[in-house]
């Protein structure tokens, strides 16, 4: 009798293991299809990603989405320009996302990305290469996609900034970065932790040089205002302790902020 339960319990175990290999294969191009779809119906870019997989072991009991060398290239007035070039991204969600219909929303729900790089741009019009959104409001009224994100973080990241017009260059190199909040919600409390190397010139005069950055930040953001409030803040560049307080917020004219810097010793 106790042979039997067991050889029932091991046809069990094996078809479910077995069951959890072949998913991935059923869902794959789904996938993949609803990621291309979001990505086209918010953005004005040229976007691609080499491939897609799935997997159901890596972060189980949810399903985990790998894209592959993402890339966003510019369109006029930047045409050609790589604005982000992402070696791989990591997205989260509960494995009942995969059964949803091809018009039904995926909730995303932790993404994880490495190995990464940021370019950002400003003409001499003062134009940045990063507004990309399609303006079109019905673009934005369904998507395939939802974020209802509690975590994320970037490993092995830079960050790269010129302004033509001021020749201000930055260099943001080696950025590890994690957060956690609510992105459910319309105005969240984002609790972070950054670590990175800074590079920074103006004109031909180098003012930084590789040098390091540690940043644990409370981050108060107000998406419906676009407004980033920084609140709890403790910083260290070059083992310079930093404080400061204010707020960026992004608004039809370009940007508006307020920010006060001290050394607290």
């Amino acid at each position: 009798m106790l042979n039997k339960i067991l050889k029932i319990i091991g046809s069990i175990l094996v078809l479910l293991a077995v069951t959890l290999f072949a998913v991935p294969y059923f869902f794959k191009d789904q996938i993949k299809a609803k990621i291309t779809a979001a990505i086209n119906k918010k953005v004005d870019a040229k976007v691609s990603f080499e491939d897609a997989d799935l997997s159901l072991f890596k972060n189980f009991p949810n399903a985990n989405v790998t894209l592959y060398q993402l890339d966003i290239i510019n369109k006029a007035p930047f045409e050609g320009d790589t604005l982000a070039s992402i070696e791989e991204i990591d997205l989260k969600m509960s494995i009942k996302e995969l059964f949803k219909g091809k018009d039904e929303a995926m909730d995303i729900q932790g993404i994880t990305s490495k190995n990464g790089m940021i370019n950002i741009l400003f003409n001499k019009n003062g134009l940045g290469n990063y507004d990309i959104a399609i303006k079109n409001k019905e673009a934005g009224a369904s998507s395939p996609l939802t974020l209802n994100i509690q975590k994320y973080e970037i490993e092995n990241f830079k960050f790269k900034y010129f302004d033509e017009s001021s020749k201000i260059k930055m260099v943001i190199d080696s950025i590890n970065h994690e957060g956690t909040g609510d992105f459910a919600a319309s105005k969240l409390d984002l609790v972070t932790k950054s670590t990175a190397k800074i590079t920074i010139d103006m004109d031909k005069v180098n003012y930084m040089h590789n040098v390091p950055l540690t940043l644990d930040a409370v981050l108060g953001l107000d998406l419906d205002q676009s407004k980033y409030t920084f609140k709890e803040n403790k910083a260290l560049i070059n083992q310079l302790p930093l404080q400061f307080d204010g707020f960026i917020q992004l608004v039809d004219a370009g940007q508006e902020y307020d920010l006060k810097f001290k050394t607290p010793t």
